[in-house]
């Protein structure tokens, strides 16, 4: 009896550590798994998520999630580790080879088809079918570009071209994001500056595609070059440098940064400490001339998803208007679904919180132009490509000796 009653005593122990976890009476079944880029969705949704999935489904479901640093953990969880991911939110060269490695799921296109009209802006679709060729995988949550910021107190004229990060004018200057992926596509832009110049539409966009999906023995060791030759006066960084310029403490005139941190300190942002910090309005950004990349970080759903159903509508939820502003407000990015766009659009349009009051003349057009690229900018913009194994290897080999 005294052993009986040890076992029913630690079930219920496990019971109750369980629903502190993951919510009462939950199981497996009840928990959606989610597993992504920290600091990159707006977590007071997730009640709101359990809530309206109950209503939609009559079903319970309490919403976990676990965070990475960097794209590649993703390989690592789910093809090598097989963890039970639901949904993973990678970027569009993930997106493409986990496809290859047939580990994700179709999305359920009775729940959620970003293919219908007007859904999501066309010109982001056409670009996930670069990784995504039949959009039967992925659903894309946000979109950004990789250019230039400069500070134009430092620089003292506008910025265009590549030749301000890799040349000699701001050398002791810069900064190089320390992405391998980023700044080997940057240095390969730079280096076929002389093949794309004078190029327009097709014609452009085709020729800078190519260089995203040039991974040869030849374009290595050019970007190689480049980027060794950069280490002269560079700080390789991955944030600190944009905060310090957010606040005027760097030395550093222009640096390689995504479109999403741009905007994120030259609007008003929060800093590590919480605290709301006035942007930066000396800091432009552009895509250089020559060309430049556009991201799209998507969310798919693992093969060894244990809440498929859920799963799918949780993606249907995060594309609803109201959802999709919360997260690119709280993310610092702006998302494809096409109602989103246009309100937050609209909202800096018309200076809802008069952040542009007061700012140098083509200021607010260059700050909406980073959020928003039109098509000018898009088609002068890849998308970044899965190398292969061979590939993969090759650059990182390259990228291990420049640093």
């Amino acid at each position: 009896m005294k052993k009986l009653i040890s076992i029913i005593l630690c079930a219920i122990l496990a019971c109750s550590l369980s629903v502190a976890l993951v919510g009462c009476g939950s199981s497996r079944e009840e928990l959606l798994k989610l597993y992504m880029p920290g600091d990159y969705i707006d977590e007071s949704i997730f009640k709101e998520f359990e809530t309206w999935y109950e209503k939609e489904t009559g079903k319970k479901i309490a919403v976990k999630l676990e965070t990475f640093e960097a794209v590649e953990d993703i390989q690592k969880a789910v093809e090598g580790a097989k963890a039970d991911y639901d949904l993973l939110c990678p970027s569009d060269y993930m997106v493409e080879y986990l496809i290859s490695k047939q580990l994700l799921i179709e999305v359920d296109k009775s729940i959620i088809d970003i293919t219908a009209d007007g859904f999501f802006k066309q010109e982001y679709i056409e670009s996930s079918k670069e990784f995504d060729p039949e959009l039967k995988y992925s659903v894309p949550y946000m979109y950004g570009t990789l250019g230039l910021v400069y500070d134009i107190e430092k620089t003292g004229k506008q910025l265009t071209s590549w030749s301000s990060l890799f040349g000699d004018e701001f050398e002791g200057k810069r900064s190089i994001k320390k992405s391998m992926r980023d700044a080997y596509a940057a240095a390969c832009i730079y280096n076929a500056k002389d093949e794309l110049a004078g190029l327009t539409g097709v014609n452009q966009k085709n020729a800078i595609q190519a260089v995203f999906e040039d991974a040869s023995s030849e374009t290595i060791s050019k970007a190689e070059t480049i980027l060794t030759a950069a280490k002269r006066g560079t700080v390789w960084d991955i944030d600190d440098v944009k905060f310090k310029m957010a606040i005027g403490e760097s030395n550093v005139a222009v640096a390689l940064m995504w479109s999403c941190d741009a905007g994120y300190v030259m609007n008003d942002y929060e800093d590590d400490d919480g605290e709301t910090q006035t942007g930066n309005r000396n800091l432009w950004y552009v895509v250089p001339e020559e060309g430049g990349n556009v991201y799209i970080d998507a969310f798919v759903i693992s093969k060894y998803a244990k809440n498929v159903e859920a799963a799918n509508y949780f993606l249907k939820f995060l594309c609803t208007t109201e959802i999709a502003v919360k997260n690119s407000e709280y993310a610092g990015c702006i998302s494809p679904v096409a109602s989103a766009y246009e309100e937050l659009k609209a909202y800096y349009e018309d200076d809802e919180d008069g952040m542009f009051t007061g700012v140098t003349e083509g200021w607010k057009e260059m700050f909406i132009e980073t959020m928003f690229p039109s098509a000018d900018t898009l088609n002068r913009c890849g998308v970044m490509k899965d190398f292969g194994v061979d590939g993969n290897s090759a650059i990182r080999s390259m990228w291990s000796r420049v640093l």
